[in-house]
């Protein structure tokens, strides 16, 4: 029985810009991998004033690399129905990961458009007493801070600005709606914190995960090993991102790293943490790395990054 409801956070700042209700949908990886993320996305969104929780009984999101293609009604359908899940608890529907994003926002587009899809997917949920009538919002997290809540808000919220230089990485598919929204928005954000971005040639490639599943070396050799090579090379204290599909192919690069090397002969090691922008976010709000765990679960320490930002307090 799908039930309704949203969830029991309050959330006591008064100051976010948004009277909207907001149902987060966590994905696959983050519960698995990203802990600290989670946790620093949720404090971040409740120091921002956000009415803010967890969405409620989710699918996957049906990444439409594989799926769009191997089965376009399913992607359509099971997609189709974390949506209708979104109307009915109320709520628009927020991503972090921008595979995620990617898919429920062109699911959305896609039923509001094609009359027939729209049927095809309503026969299911009909199944499950769900009703999905195209009007429900879908929004990234970069979306809500920065349209919703605001620049001038968040600056305004910096109680530790961060001395500390990193290194990029957006992510393809939210370049989606063009580089001057998302990555736009995740640059000055980043930089509301205090961070200084180090531009480099690499900021646009690909992390290489669906070419992962078809090659892994080259995914792993010509993308992720390229990348932390210029980012060893420029000596930064961290990559940041924000999608965690590109934080799962950086992991496993990582590890690949430690248990094979590397054949190319780019790396011996590596040790610079990636990290998630919410976490940034949050101890640039005062909020203390075991706040969220920040420490803990890292395939690369944040020993370092830690003891600078905190040196700088």
């Amino acid at each position: 029985m799908i039930t309704e409801g949203y969830g029991n956070m309050t959330t006591n700042v008064s100051t976010g810009k948004s009277s909207e209700k907001y149902g987060y949908f966590l994905g696959c990886v983050m519960p698995a991998k990203m802990p600290w993320a989670e946790k620093s996305t949720m404090i971040v969104a409740k120091h921002l004033g956000l009415d803010f929780d967890y969405m409620k009984e989710t699918l996957c999101c049906v990444r439409p690399g594989p799926w769009k293609t191997i089965d376009p009604d399913a992607w359509l359908t099971l997609t189709g129905q974390n949506l209708a899940l979104a109307e009915r608890q109320n709520v628009t529907l927020v991503d972090t990961c921008n595979g995620c994003w990617q898919t429920h926002y062109e699911v959305a587009e896609e039923l509001r458009e094609e009359p027939e899809k729209m049927e095809m997917v309503q026969r299911y949920l009909d199944k499950y007493g769900l009703k999905y009538s195209g009007k429900g919002k879908v929004r990234h997290f970069l979306q809500v801070l920065y349209e919703d809540v605001g620049i001038d808000t968040i600056k305004s919220k910096v109680t530790r600005p961060l001395n500390i230089k990193v290194m990029r990485h957006v992510g393809c598919h939210a370049r989606k709606l063009g580089n001057d929204v998302m990555p736009r928005y995740f640059d000055e954000i980043l930089k509301a914190t205090g961070a200084e971005i180090i531009d480099t040639p690499l900021d646009l490639m690909c992390c290489g995960l669906l070419v992962f599943f078809a090659d892994p070396k080259i995914s792993i050799y010509r993308n992720v090993f390229k990348k932390f090579k210029v980012a060893q090379d420029l000596g930064v204290d961290a990559i940041v991102l924000i999608c965690s599909g590109c934080y799962d192919q950086f992991e496993r690069g990582v590890k690949i790293l430690n248990d094979e090397g590397d054949p190319t002969g780019q790396l011996k090691d590596f040790d610079i943490p990636m990290v998630h922008l919410s976490e940034l976010l949050a101890l640039s709000f005062g909020y203390k790395p075991e706040d969220f765990g920040m420490d803990v679960f890292r395939t690369t320490s944040t020993s370092n990054l830690i003891a600078k930002v905190m040196e700088g307090k």
